[in-house]
């Protein structure tokens, strides 16, 4: 069964489902895995309808004093091995399949970036040195810029031309070429031509 199939469910299918999967000797923990849910988006979202596992029977029953938005409702007779209906359950309570599903979808995420997020900030402290000379030089914004630009154009005769340009633009223009002495003029142009003929053609 895939992740959506099983969201789809009503929550009493779901924990049906769950109870089947685990009759089978198989632990919650790979029910889960094999489904795409984290284990504890299935404790939550059965907690809140009033299903907790037991470590006995190896299976999620209703326990009506279970910490959720069920609780203060009467135990189900033994007949529907105590579980209750969710759609009575649900009634009772003012609460929809759907507002379970949507949710979970939040917890489900959060769930499954975990690893993601203790992986991140383990790069960003072993890194932590390095980013912050990065930053400081963005923040001087120098050497970020002048590692940017690669000239990349054919030897070639050049031809001087006279050309009609917008003059505040040639001010900036400039006003970079005296910043960053370290690239002629000729060059950045016919860079910039060439950078803007190959994105455009």
């Amino acid at each position: 069964m895939t992740k959506d199939q099983f969201n789809s469910l009503g929550i009493l299918e779901q924990v049906e489902y769950i109870n089947s999967q685990l009759e089978n000797n198989k632990s919650i923990t790979s029910v889960c895995k094999d489904i795409g849910v984290g284990r504890s988006t299935i404790r939550d979202r059965f907690k809140k309808a009033g299903f907790l596992h037991s470590k006995e029977s190896n299976s999620y029953k209703y326990n009506d004093s279970a910490t959720n938005t069920l609780q203060g409702h009467s135990e189900p007779n033994n007949d529907t091995n105590n579980r209750r209906s969710t759609t009575d359950t649900h009634k009772e309570n003012n609460v929809s399949d759907t507002d379970v599903v949507q949710s979970d979808k939040v917890t489900d995420i959060i769930n499954k970036s975990d690893v993601e997020i203790k992986e991140t900030i383990i790069n960003i402290v072993n890194d932590y040195d390095v980013l912050k000379e990065m930053i400081e030089l963005h923040r001087r914004n120098t050497s970020v810029i002048k590692q940017q630009i690669i000239i990349d154009v054919e030897e070639s005769e050049s031809k001087l031309v006279t050309l009609r340009v917008n003059t505040r633009e040639l001010e900036l223009f400039n006003e970079f070429c005296d910043d960053n002495k370290q690239y002629k003029k000729i060059d950045l142009i016919s860079q910039a031509l060439k950078e803007f003929r190959e994105n455009h053609s």
